[in-house]
């Protein structure tokens, strides 16, 4: 009798990314909560880096764009008003986490993942800043807004283009292929 709980082929490739997924979100919790968290510097020079590129922007546009840098957040200005502060839910840091590992996990040449993963985190980092500009021009031209598309708009793109990102990944980057054969999926 046979006791193995998938017996097909694709079930267990299933299962395999889910175990890997989920041990990898234990390992980030445990390196996050363990160190990252603990002296809060990666937090503040993210926070930081968000806020001084997001000013940059504003300053190309004639804004006068600034910052005022802080523990827990960095604020956002435009003609030395505070506008947005950006904090560690805001960072981008766990967007990048879920990015690679889902990266990390779905099958692939590892060394497209090293540099697909970068190049993926560059690009989510590019569109979490213009988010930063965006609500801090919204604050400057429309304050009544901003509520509104700091919770809904901007999440749906930010969520849109991760996921855009690993569509790139399955489809067209990884060499992943599903065989109809013999129902498995495999790297070309």
């Amino acid at each position: 009798m046979d006791y193995k709980l998938f017996k097909e082929p694709r079930q267990q490739q299933i299962a395999w990314f889910i175990t890997k997924a989920v041990l990898l979100y234990i390992i980030w919790f445990v390196i996050l909560d363990s160190f990252v968290s603990q002296d809060g510097l990666v937090n503040v020079w993210l926070n930081k880096r968000v806020a001084t590129d997001a000013s940059y922007i504003l300053d190309l546009f004639g804004l006068n764009g600034g910052t005022i840098p802080g523990i827990h957040q960095t604020k956002v200005m435009i003609n030395g008003v505070s506008m947005v502060g950006i904090g560690n839910p805001c960072n981008g840091l766990k967007l990048f986490a879920l990015f690679a590992g889902f990266i990390i996990c779905f099958p692939g040449n590892v060394k497209t993942k090293l540099w697909f993963i970068p190049l993926g985190i560059i690009v989510i980092h590019f569109v979490n800043m213009l988010r930063a500009v965006a609500l801090a021009f919204i604050q400057f031209k429309a304050p009544e807004y901003l509520d509104f598309n700091h919770h809904y708009t901007f999440t749906v793109i930010v969520y849109s283009i991760i996921f855009l990102l690993w569509m790139a990944w399955v489809n067209r980057i990884s060499g992943f292929e599903f065989s109809k054969n013999n129902k498995t999926f495999q790297v070309k």
